[in-house]
């Protein structure tokens, strides 16, 4: 551990406290000064940000050129969580101040995973196979389900949930196609697609990328009509890069497309929302693909990530690799 103590700050909801609670207890033993807030503005009266080594922040404090200027001490901005949307990426790296996130196997395998759940159960009207149970109404006489199998499958970004998608989604037999914004290899059999015609020819679209000042609102009503009338679309990324007022309207005019949603904006979901009155979308409250394996690895990660980070270790799941070789150098033990 570093020779003297370090202050690092907790920033997340309430329903993070579970997965701060080991991470704050064994920095707290280990001598460091350790706060916990769930209110960004509660935090930056609390003037902690002038001192703090390292931030872990989910949800709660958009962190920008700003805040970073005045946290003259600040090393590392750490999300729990894969997505790291609260931190400016371009400022942090100017700065020298590494980004690192819970991006672990469990993780992304559990996302993935919770995709094809949300595209079969479309395809397979899964939902509405229960009301027939439920509410004792007599099943169609003509099934509507579909096949998965010879179905185009477009994914929007191709990450590390994008990647574990596609490995789950080839024994299906269907195309394969993505859009990326930095041209590079796909993999063994995942067309390059632009956006326009991925959103024009695919049967399921699935959004699967990160939440950035590129990618929001890059969904917006021009974009999600260009779909088929009864593609299946999924989003288990982030609310905002889509558009919830015009996929609620979208589906409503198109009764044979399927939406499956975990993710809105703002969240919670409004009790009032269209989404909620429509018949043909599945709609989760950004759970999907939560799972006790991810969320049994996630605090170990975390501490492992803070605690590396004091020492001027690389963590293992860092976001701008390009801060890596100067930020070592300045903070590796001894350094500073």
């Amino acid at each position: 551990m570093t020779s003297h103590p370090s202050t690092i700050d907790f920033l997340g909801g309430d329903d993070f406290s579970g997965i701060f609670e080991d991470a704050i207890r064994g920095l707290k033993a280990q001598g460091h000064d350790v706060g916990r807030f769930t209110d960004g503005r509660a935090y930056l009266a609390s003037n902690r940000l002038a001192r703090a080594d390292v931030i872990v922040d989910v949800d709660v404090l958009p962190i920008g050129a700003a805040e970073m200027d005045a946290a003259p001490r600040l090393r590392a901005l750490i999300s729990p969580v894969i997505g790291t949307e609260e931190f400016d990426h371009s400022a942090a790296t100017a700065r020298n101040i590494l980004i690192a996130n819970g991006q672990t196997v469990e993780n992304y395998t559990s996302m993935a995973e919770a995709a094809v759940m949300l595209i079969l159960a479309s395809l397979y009207e899964f939902d509405r196979a229960l009301t027939y149970m439920a509410d004792g109404s007599r099943r169609p006489d003509y099934p509507r389900a579909r096949t998965l199998m010879n179905r185009k499958v477009g994914i929007i970004g191709l990450g590390k949930i994008g990647q574990a998608l596609v490995e789950r989604l080839r024994p299906f037999g269907c195309a394969l196609g993505a859009f990326v914004r930095t041209a590079r290899a796909l993999p063994d059999g995942v067309a390059a697609m632009s956006l326009e015609e991925l959103l024009r020819t695919s049967d399921v679209v699935v959004v699967a990328t990160e939440l950035n000042d590129r990618t929001r609102g890059m969904l917006g009503a021009g974009e999600l009509a260009l779909m088929k009338p009864d593609v299946v679309f999924v989003n288990i990324a982030r609310g905002a890069i889509s558009n919830d007022h015009a996929l609620a309207r979208l589906a409503a005019e198109r009764p044979a497309m399927r939406l499956a949603l975990d993710v809105f904006d703002p969240e919670p979901l409004d009790i009032s929302s269209p989404l909620r009155a429509l018949g043909n979308a599945i709609l989760t409250p950004h759970m999907v693909g939560h799972t006790r394996d991810t969320f049994d690895r996630m605090p170990l990660i975390l501490l492992e990530n803070v605690e590396r980070a004091l020492v001027g270790e690389v963590p293992q799941f860092v976001c701008n690799p390009a801060v890596v070789e100067g930020w070592s150098g300045k903070w590796r033990e001894g350094a500073v």
